[in-house]
């Protein structure tokens, strides 16, 4: 007698569970599919505004993060005081005159703001001459340099202290170099003007040329540096 009992339980039980899967289980289903779909467009509208501001946190960051290397590059580019042994030296920046130069002037980023005074002697690096400090401002200086073509000055060649006229120009020249001395390439040219220090070299004796029949020749003023590329001089104290 239990075995039936048993079946019949065993069957009442599969009904009820069929019954609950066919009521139930759908209908959650059904509930769960159709809050999805309601929610769907509170879910992409979230989405995006996150979207958004994670954009414009990104964009912010970028900006800081410009700002901070503007900010660093800005205190690189400021003019500094150098100090070596008894020298001291304004190191200046120089502005762009892209797209061409031939004047053979330049204009510096430190003035009278940084202790600089017109006549002062400017460098190309430590004992290389380069020019003078003509005119003054706040936080700018005009430098004459040995290119400019209306500016001459007495050196002297070699060991033997050659006199010459270095003539200034986009090619410098050295000048009224008497045919009796023995100039050779590659000789150092020396500045011999009384109002600067002497003996401070501006350059070494390039391409010597022959004047002829005349009593004197002439040489290209070799450089170790390109006019049109320097971008950092010192300006002595």
């Amino acid at each position: 007698m239990r075995r039936p009992q048993n079946i019949i339980l065993l069957a009442v039980f599969c009904a009820l569970f069929l019954i609950g899967q066919w009521l139930f289980i759908p209908k959650t289903y059904v509930n769960s599919v159709i809050i999805q779909a309601l929610q769907a467009p509170k879910v992409l509208l979230q989405s995006l505004i996150n979207r958004h501001e994670i954009v414009t946190q990104l964009s912010d960051l970028q900006l800081e993060n410009q700002s901070l290397r503007a900010q660093i590059q800005e205190l690189k580019s400021s003019p500094a005081i150098i100090k070596t042994g008894k020298a001291i030296y304004v190191s200046a920046h120089v502005y762009s005159s892209y797209p061409l130069n031939n004047s053979g002037l330049i204009l510096i980023s430190a003035g009278a703001d940084q202790g600089i005074t017109k006549g002062a002697i400017v460098l190309a690096a430590p004992g290389i001459f380069l020019g003078q400090v003509t005119d003054v401002s706040g936080s700018t200086s005009q430098v004459r340099t040995i290119f400019d073509p209306d500016w001459e000055l007495p050196v002297k060649i070699g060991d033997q202290k050659i006199d010459s006229l270095l003539v200034g120009g986009h090619e410098p020249r050295l000048t009224l170099i008497s045919k009796k001395k023995m100039a050779h390439v590659g000789q150092a040219v020396i500045l011999a003007a009384k109002e600067y220090p002497y003996g401070l070299t501006v350059g070494t004796v390039g391409n010597l040329k022959d004047g002829g029949a005349d009593l004197f020749q002439e040489a290209a003023l070799a450089t170790s540096y390109q006019f049109g590329s320097l971008n950092d001089m010192l300006v002595v104290q």
